[in-house]
């Protein structure tokens, strides 16, 4: 039987392993998402089905008791609503922030390197800071914002910013756009670099105004960039957990609570694991269903 040669043999070797390339290069990656999110995925939904003690103990399957529990709660309507204003709000705010801010930062001029690493601060610094940040901001007491509005004379009296659940969700909110501006103006930025200027360049020969310009060139070609920044930020904003309870920790009474802060009182306040469970699947179910729903629609009108 003839023999090929060691060269021949390796060439033979690699277009039978060439199908599977990519999953070889993949592996590494996969087996992080299987080991970090897959896992205690599977391990909540199985926990949310389960009848779970205040010490955490698993005393088997406990059916749809937990997920019962957690829609006869009077707070699970407020939390839900809370948890919508403040995705829509902060995405469509940001997102209009983001697109201005975008395409300032892609003309040229002096300082703009500046500008970009200074608007890059807000994201880059641990939540936890900024909204200890700005929680100091609207304190009634010592708080800056009440201390610069009296120096304006603009008020007369100190305002409590955090005192009722309207205006201390809508601070929270103004802190949610502060941190999520950045980020989405950065992934809007990098697509409208990615435009080239031979659009514009054969628009305004034939006379475009930068209205036309804005919406017939750069707003269609930016869509891929603005689709990327929605699906995440939704994802991101909704999973927001920090600056909600950094600044009221859902109070008074879970008034200005989301679903990930009325997860946290659930599990760590009133020791009822299997419920936060049952939230967090909850959770889990609404992004899925936003994800899949949102790219649907996307696909269909690109076809």
């Amino acid at each position: 039987m003839e023999q090929l040669p060691p060269v021949r043999k390796q060439k033979k070797l690699k277009q039978k392993l060439a199908p599977y390339e990519a999953y070889l290069w993949l592996a590494p990656c996969l087996l992080l998402v299987l080991v970090f999110v897959m896992v205690p995925v599977v391990e909540t939904i199985v926990l949310s089905f389960s009848d779970v003690s205040k010490a955490g103990l698993n005393k088997g399957f406990g059916g749809l008791k937990n997920f019962k529990y957690i829609f006869s709660q009077a707070a699970f309507g407020r939390v839900m609503l809370n948890t919508l204003v403040w995705d829509v709000v902060i995405v469509v705010v940001s997102m209009v922030l983001s697109i201005v801010m975008a395409l300032v930062l892609n003309e040229k001029f002096r300082g703009r390197k500046v500008v970009r690493t200074t608007l890059l601060l807000p994201w880059a610094t641990a939540q936890l800071i900024t909204a200890s940040c700005w929680k100091y901001i609207f304190d009634y007491q010592y708080g800056a914002l009440n201390a610069l509005l009296l120096k304006l004379g603009i008020i007369e009296h100190n305002i409590n910013f955090l005192g009722s659940p309207g205006s201390a969700f809508a601070c929270m909110i103004l802190v949610g756009i502060v941190v999520t501006v950045p980020f989405m103006t950065f992934t809007l930025l990098s697509g409208l670099q990615s435009i080239s200027t031979d659009y514009y360049e054969a628009a305004v020969i034939d006379g475009a105004s930068f209205w036309n310009r804005l919406f017939k060139i750069t707003l269609p070609l930016l869509k891929p960039a603005i689709n990327v920044s929605i699906v995440l930020n939704t994802i991101y904003v909704f999973n927001s957990f920090t600056i909600v309870q950094t600044v009221t920790a859902g109070a008074p009474a879970n008034q200005t609570a989301t679903i990930m802060t009325y997860l946290y009182y659930l599990a760590f306040k009133k020791s009822n694991y299997g419920g936060a469970a049952a939230i967090s699947v909850i959770g889990f179910v609404i992004l899925l269903a936003f994800a899949l729903l949102y790219m649907h629609f996307q696909m269909k009108e690109d076809d």
